[in-house]
């Protein structure tokens, strides 16, 4: 039988079936540190945030509103103002619907857009009403905001100043009363002249008894602010700058002058004096209550700040316009003159030595001045949620009482004397107007001198009462509903907020991890590097990166020092803090879109898997060892399956069909060389027609397939 023929045949009927497959264990790298990427902070204003309204309050609401907007008149009931000041309106919601209204699509420029009063009005009003506020909404459409004279623009940006993202702001709501006052005063500051026109007070609506012809103005010399922003924000209240001139009903005690003066022991006789009404120009100036946030949790809900009241100046006299309206003037002391509160006309006779009887009678002019300082001191509050909170910053050594006090005890009264008239009155004769004699100018002296120091310890009892009730009343009521009473200021915590960014790494993974492949790892955004990892291997990583919410990030891997692309291949998968996959695919670059800003963190670990293409020489040859075979003898043939690596192979599947005529004469055996190589000891059965086996083998192993077989005597079988 030709031998060489049959093994030809014999081998070509092993087929060889490799499945080279490779474990791979996958180590994640830890994830990111949660607060990488977010920005916590809190909204803090500085206002009364009023619960409620009280009977006294809606009409210096009324006045408070037309001193602010000169020109306009407000009349809300009680009921209007309770509606405003129990209502809240989301800032978000609010930024939103001015943004639509003003026709911009990018909502973070509507906070720098030039708005008049009657363009908010309508977005609030629109706000309140989606949010089924149709009390409030109502009451708000009472305000004269959109009245014609209110042409003038501010920008709301310079009253809610934020600088967290505006997604983070979607639970902020704002006391709508605090909301309408501050938009208010911004627009007297950007919009009224620096002289503007004053306010007739009723004195009998407001209670004000021993009062009248009331004068008010009003100049907002700071706005307030809103601010929502991280620890180290700085918030304040407005800086307003009041001035009143009044006329007061009861005067001074005349009598107690005329007692004093007859004590003096001047011959006087026939004295009399008369005085015009009272009056009074009274100043106050209140400078920013003001604060700092110093610490936000996020998680526990609290907030620490410190703040204090406002320097408060009260002063008696006369302060130039140019001054005092001039907002980029700080007002001193010094700017304050003498101004006259009354004058005296004083009559009496005399008989002069060396003259005669004569009449005189004197005109008094009588001057006031005084100043009074306030500087209260630094708090600290700590808030705990639920939120808002309000919190009053108090001074116990400042007060409007106090201050009053300090104004009347530094009350400068001056009596100063025009010219005298003096009539000589001689016997039997007509009265006849002469010269001041010079005799009479001491005795006029000292008759000035007693009317000063009688008014000096009279003053007390007569202004006591008035500037209780102007400064004490008026002013100090005025400036509680801006949240700035003098000494106490009101801050309201309006809530925590935390704006979380995505962060993003770049990771590498090998397969097998002790694959010995270098890499360079890259993350930029529109052709700029943001983080870089150069020459790593399995499990390095390029530091997180912190992302810009809706832009696109390239990420690539290039091969490192040694090391060929082409030897591996390559699949990336991206999935964020909790393991959640986020996209996939294949190939060593490609791009990400950072997610929107969040209020919990976000991190997001790309990951570059390299799996090494397995590169083994597997060989098969197969021998029976014999030049010829006999019909009706026996054989055994060997296979041998060779690996000369360089990796090792695993599932290597050998099929053998035997050629027609023989047949296995008993089970196969195999045994395998290399620490990493196996197969089965054995296999089949007597009769079989083909064998069937798995081996592995290391990068240098041998599989040796022993296979007897019997051949038929039968010469047809073949």
């Amino acid at each position: 039988m030709d031998t060489k023929g049959f093994a030809r045949r014999f081998a070509r009927r092993v087929i060889i079936v490799a499945l080279l497959a490779i474990s791979a264990i996958a180590i994640v790298p830890a994830p990111l540190k949660a607060q990488t990427g977010c920005t916590t902070g809190a909204c803090i204003s500085a206002g009364p945030r009023l619960v409620s309204v009280d009977s006294t309050q809606g009409p210096v609401l009324n006045l408070l509103l037309q001193s602010l907007l000169p020109g306009t008149t407000v009349n809300l009931s009680v009921l209007d103002w309770n509606a405003l000041a129990g209502a809240d309106i989301n800032l978000n919601a609010l930024v939103t619907q001015l943004g639509l209204n003003l026709g911009i699509s990018d909502t973070s420029q509507v906070l720098d857009t030039n708005i008049t009063l009657a363009q908010l009005q309508l977005a609030m009003v629109q706000v309140l009403q989606a949010d089924g506020q149709t009390a409030a909404a109502n009451a708000l459409n009472l305000l004269p905001l959109s009245a014609a004279g209110l042409t003038g623009q501010f920008q709301l940006g310079d009253l809610l100043q934020i600088s967290l993202p505006q997604g983070s702001l979607a639970d902020i709501d704002l006391d709508l009363l605090d909301l309408i006052t501050g938009s208010v005063q911004l627009y007297n500051y950007n919009n009224v002249l620096t002289t503007p026109t004053p306010i007739t007070v009723d004195t009998a609506a407001l209670g004000l008894t021993g009062l009248a012809n009331l004068q008010l103005w009003l100049q907002v010399v700071e706005p307030p602010v809103i601010v929502c922003g991280p620890e180290g924000t700085s918030f304040h209240s407005s800086a307003i700058r009041i001035k009143m001139n009044v006329d007061v009903v009861q005067g001074f005690d005349t009598q107690s002058i005329v007692n004093a003066l007859n004590a003096l022991g001047l011959g006087l006789t026939n004295i009399t004096l008369t005085a015009d009404v009272l009056k009074l120009q009274l100043y106050a100036d209140v400078a920013r209550a003001e604060g700092t946030i110093t610490a936000v949790d996020y998680v526990a809900g609290a907030v620490t700040f410190q703040a204090r009241p406002g320097l408060v100046n009260f002063y008696v006299g006369t302060i130039a316009d140019s001054i005092f309206f001039n907002r980029t003037r700080v007002v001193t002391n010094a700017d304050v003159s003498p101004v006259v509160i009354n004058n005296l006309q004083l009559g009496f006779r005399l008989n002069l030595a060396g003259v005669g009887l004569i009449d005189v009678q004197v005109p008094l002019t009588v001057t006031g001045r005084a100043a009074a300082t306030g500087s209260p001191e630094l708090r600290t509050f700590t808030v705990n949620a639920p939120f808002p909170q309000t919190r009053t910053a108090s001074s116990g050594t400042v007060s409007a009482g106090t201050l009053i006090t300090d104004l009347l005890n530094n009350l400068d009264i001056e009596v100063s004397r025009g010219t005298p008239v003096v009539t000589l009155i001689p016997p039997f004769l007509p009265p006849v107007v002469i010269a001041l004699p010079p005799a009479l100018v001491p005795i006029l002296d000292t008759i000035v001198d007693t009317v000063e120091a009688t008014l000096q310890n009279a003053v007390v009892p007569v202004l006591q009462p008035v500037l209780t009730t102007l400064l004490g009343g008026v002013v100090d009521n005025l400036l509680a509903l801006l949240g700035i009473q003098v000494g106490n200021a009101v801050f309201t915590v309006e809530g925590v907020t935390r704006s979380c960014v995505a962060t993003l790494a770049l990771a590498k993974i090998l397969a097998p991890t002790t694959d010995p492949g270098r890499f360079n790892l890259s993350i930029s955004q529109a052709g700029t590097t943001v983080a870089t990892a150069g020459d790593i291997g399995n499990n390095g990583t390029t530091p997180a990166a912190l992302t810009t919410p809706g832009l696109s990030y390239d990420l690539a891997e290039t091969a490192g020092t040694g090391t060929l692309l082409s030897s591996y291949t390559t699949t990336w998968a991206c999935t964020d803090q909790n393991g959640t996959a986020i996209s996939s695919g294949s190939g060593t670059t490609f791009s990400l879109t950072a997610p929107a800003a969040a209020t919990d963190p976000v991190s997001i670990t790309c990951r570059i898997t390299n799996t090494r293409a397995l590169q083994a020489d597997v060989s098969i040859s197969k021998s029976d060892g014999q030049g010829s075979y006999t019909p009706g003898g026996s054989a055994s043939y060997v296979i041998t399956v060779s690996n000369a690596g360089p990796d090792a192979v695993s599932g290597v599947v050998v099929n053998d069909t035997l050629p027609n005529g023989a047949r296995l004469s008993a089970p196969w055996t195999c045994t395998a060389t290399g620490a990493g190589s196996s197969c089965p000891a054995s296999g089949g059965a007597q009769g079989d027609a083909a064998i069937t086996l798995s081996v592995s083998l290391d990068a240098t192993g041998t599989a040796t397939i022993t296979v007897p077989v019997t051949f038929s005597a039968d010469p047809t079988a073949y």
